[in-house]
Order: C-alpha cells, then sequence, then structure tokens
C-alpha cells in the first residue's frame, strides 16, 4: 500500500476516533421553565418525568393545594447520567428546594419501590400502613382495593381516578404485606415489570377527597412517547 494512502488512512481512523469521543462527551444543558400555573411543582416534576423518563409520583398536600407560582431549574444531561439516580436525586432536591420560603406546603424527596415520590411532608395518606393477604385479581381491582384499605386505616377518603396506559384487566398478584406504607406497596405493584407507572395524588371537591391517578412513564424523544428506561437505584435513607 503506498505510504501517501496509508498516511490517509491513519488520519481517517483519528478523525473517527476524536468524533465518537465527541459524541460520548456530549451534554445537554436543559432548561425546566413552568410560568404563572397553579401546583407550579406538579407541573415542574411531570415535565421531568415526561422529558428524562425518570419514575416520579407526585402527592398533594392534605390542607390546601399549592398557589399558583413559576419555577425554572436548569441542569445538565447527557445518555449516560440521564439513567444516574445521583443525577436524578440532585435535580429532584433543587427543584423541592425552590418551594423553600414561599407560601406554599412543604415537600420532601423519598424514593421506594424503584420510583422517586414528591410528598408533602406530613399528611399523605399514602403513609398509611396496610396489612393485607397475599391475593391474585385483575390490576383494576387490587387498585380499588388498595384505595378503600387506604380510605379505611387513614380515614381518609381516596378514590381511584384515571389510569392512562394501564390495562386494568390484566392479573397480578399482591404479594402478603404486615404494616407497610400504602406509598411502598402501590409502587411495587405499579412499578414491577413488564409494567412501568407512577401516579398524582391530588385533592378534588369541596370535601377534599383524593384522587389517585396512575398511569405509564413515557419518555418524549423527538415528540415520540417511548417506554421509560430502568428506574432509579437505591438513594440515600431520607
Amino acid at each position: 500500500m503506498p505510504l501517501s494512502m496509508m498516511k490517509s488512512g491513519i488520519r481517517a481512523a483519528m478523525l473517527l476516533s476524536v468524533c465518537i469521543a465527541g459524541r460520548t462527551a456530549w451534554s445537554e444543558e436543559v432548561q425546566l421553565t413552568v410560568q404563572d400555573v397553579p401546583q407550579p411543582l406538579a407541573a415542574a416534576v411531570k415535565q421531568l418525568e415526561t422529558r428524562e423518563g425518570w419514575g416520579i409520583t407526585y402527592e398533594e398536600p392534605p390542607d390546601r393545594p399549592a398557589p399558583k407560582g413559576s419555577i425554572t431549574l436548569t441542569y445538565a444531561v447527557t445518555d449516560a447520567t440521564r439513567t444516574d439516580a445521583k443525577l436524578q436525586e440532585e435535580v429532584l432536591t433543587r427543584l423541592l428546594a425552590q418551594q423553600a420560603g414561599k407560601e406554599a406546603p412543604r415537600f420532601r424527596l423519598v424514593q421506594a419501590g424503584g420510583l422517586w415520590h414528591v410528598t408533602p411532608e406530613q399528611g399523605s395518606p399514602l403513609e398509611t400502613p396496610l396489612t393485607l393477604p397475599r391475593q391474585e385479581r385483575s390490576l383494576g381491582e387490587i387498585l380499588r382495593l388498595l384505595c378503600a384499605e387506604v380510605s379505611k386505616q387513614s380515614r381518609t377518603q381516596v378514590e381511584l381516578g384515571s389510569t392512562a396506559g394501564l390495562p386494568l384487566e390484566s392479573r397480578v398478584t399482591l404479594e402478603a404485606v404486615t404494616r407497610e406504607p400504602a406509598r411502598a406497596v402501590l409502587a411495587r405493584l405499579l412499578n414491577t415489570p413488564p409494567r412501568r407507572a407512577a401516579w398524582t395524588l391530588k385533592t378534588q371537591g369541596p370535601e377534599r377527597k383524593f384522587i389517585l391517578s396512575p398511569h405509564r412513564i413515557f419518555r418524549l424523544t423527538g415528540g415520540t412517547p417511548t417506554t421509560a428506561g430502568s428506574a432509579p437505584g437505591p438513594a440515600p435513607s431520607k
């Protein structure tokens, strides 16, 4: 092979290596913004879920919903760090910190069942401990059973609302639980393969009853919904 052709091949290989390395190091700076909307934290959580495919639940405080407001958050993400639990925790912690000092309910971040939970510091009915025997039923039946049991034990009305993308007729098994928080039971039920789902828990009506609305988790890529990727790994205890 002529020396000139060999040198051209080496230069091309080096250029390809540089391009591949550049693609690996690619990072996107994201600016998440919600402007003057009711419950801005809930809106920001939904944006994060659909943009990054993160499994995040949102539970409204029992006394009153968060007032109208705005949130702006900037963070950097790569394809590699998108599934990193440390990045997810950092972004969500910064998001919650924006609520500090405002006339709004206080929230905390917890992790259970492979999901992140944005929950009020106190008063969520999903803190209620449940004790239930093992049973096999349809997903819809078990979700209604959990709502009824939480209502009974917490003396707070909880009803099943919309269930976007979930096959309620599919048969599932709920393993026996003893004094386990309803949130953890629900997370395990909804976030076990092949299901990948989160929920919102919001109050409704003058009686302030809670509506539980589970939904499949999608990451919107290029305007096309795709099933979300891996769940977050273990997070430090809160």
